[in-house]
């Protein structure tokens, strides 16, 4: 639980390890990026505060547009992260904020990724 190297190790085979780290290790930086850039998913398991982090948010919605949910308030609305989620996973353009909902770069970046988001909306 608080070993930094098992944890490191186990995580970088299957981001789920973070849930079995020490409250300790789920705030530390390093940790937090290489479970999220194994698995964007990782983000719901890593401390609150790092969903406020714009490094480990950029690289969890690289790896999986649909880890905007875990983003804070303050990441949905920043244009390039909402950018990396839809270029993803087009669907992700829910999950953003309203107002980038009405940029076309990321309303075509979404488009372009998931064609079947304008039959659904």
């Amino acid at each position: 639980k608080n070993d930094r190297d098992l944890i490191l190790a186990a995580i970088t085979q299957d981001c789920n390890a973070l849930r079995f780290a020490s409250k300790e290790l789920k705030k530390d930086r390093a940790i937090a990026l290489a479970a999220v850039s194994q698995d964007g998913r990782a983000l719901r398991l890593a401390n609150q505060e790092l969903n406020n982090d714009r490094e480990i948010v950029l690289a969890a919605v690289t790896q999986y547009g649909h880890a905007l949910q875990f983003a804070s308030i303050e990441l949905k609305n920043d244009r390039v992260i909402a950018l990396a989620a839809v270029s993803q996973d087009g669907r992700a353009l829910r999950l953003a904020n309203q107002e980038l909902n009405n940029d076309r770069e990321i309303v075509l970046a979404a488009v372009t990724q998931y064609g079947n988001l304008l039959v659904q909306n």
